[in-house]
């Protein structure tokens, strides 16, 4: 809705004052920001693992390594603040481990979008796992 992307917007200059969203290797301007969002809350199944996917993918190669999701999944911890401890269950390295076992068929070490895809049917939790909410 229009008040809902008022919000955002406050919330984004607030954040990104230049009006661009900024890390290292590239930037997103508030209506890319927008968009992604709401793929996220509307889209269909497909439609949010494949932007999850290109999320993960950091440097667009059409694989998800252990190591970019690693960081995005981090960093999701860090956002929300969630400070896990080493013997717990919910470590980013040992969600991102179990991730991979469960979707990495060919065990070689990267995701491609097919094995992510079914590896996320498979298994629903996962999807809520990379916090993209259920649906």
């Amino acid at each position: 809705t229009e008040k809902e992307i008022r919000q955002w917007h406050k919330g984004f200059l607030k954040d990104c004052p230049n009006g661009l969203l900024t890390e290292e290797d590239g930037s997103i301007e508030f209506e890319e920001f927008i968009r992604a969002l709401s793929v996220t809350s509307k889209g269909n199944l497909d439609e949010k693992l494949q932007w999850a996917f290109r999320l993960y993918d950091v440097d667009n190669d059409g694989y998800i390594t252990r190591e970019e999701m690693y960081n995005i999944v981090d960093a999701i911890y860090q956002m929300v603040g969630q400070q896990p401890q080493a013997e717990d269950e919910n470590t980013p390295q040992k969600r991102v481990d179990k991730i991979f076992d469960q979707m990495d068929k060919n065990h070689d070490g990267k995701l491609t979008l097919e094995e992510f895809r079914e590896g996320s049917k498979a298994d629903p939790r996962i999807v809520q796992a990379l916090s993209l909410g259920g649906g």
